[in-house]
């Protein structure tokens, strides 16, 4: 049998509802930590910083820091970066910057 590299781990409706954990999910964690697998933490929500998601997974007993969690603007800032290096936000650009590519994010 493969040895498993990562995990990838939905946060709510999977280790939590309504953040409660949900049965078995914490020592879950626990043991990946314990086997040393690399793991991320991935949640749509951004309404909560990721450092506020780790306090409140933290505070359920989760081994998890903010750097564990992948949330969906975390993961388009990195997008942008890798696609668009020097790419500012609008209002950092000049009149020079003018016709520099404006990626959008949009959503459904």
């Amino acid at each position: 049998m493969r040895r498993i590299r990562a995990v990838l781990i939905d946060i709510d409706g999977v280790l939590t509802v309504s953040w409660k954990p949900l049965p078995g999910t914490v020592a879950a964690l626990h043991r990946l930590r314990a086997a040393a697998v690399p793991l991320a933490l991935v949640t749509n929500t951004t309404s909560r910083t990721r450092a506020s998601i780790a306090s409140a997974l933290a505070e359920a007993g989760f081994p998890v820091t903010a750097s564990d969690i992948l949330t969906a603007p975390v993961i388009a800032a990195a997008y942008l970066h890798d696609r668009y290096p020097g790419l500012r936000p609008p209002a950092a650009r000049s009149q020079a910057d003018s016709h520099a590519p404006r990626p959008v994010l949009a959503h459904r």
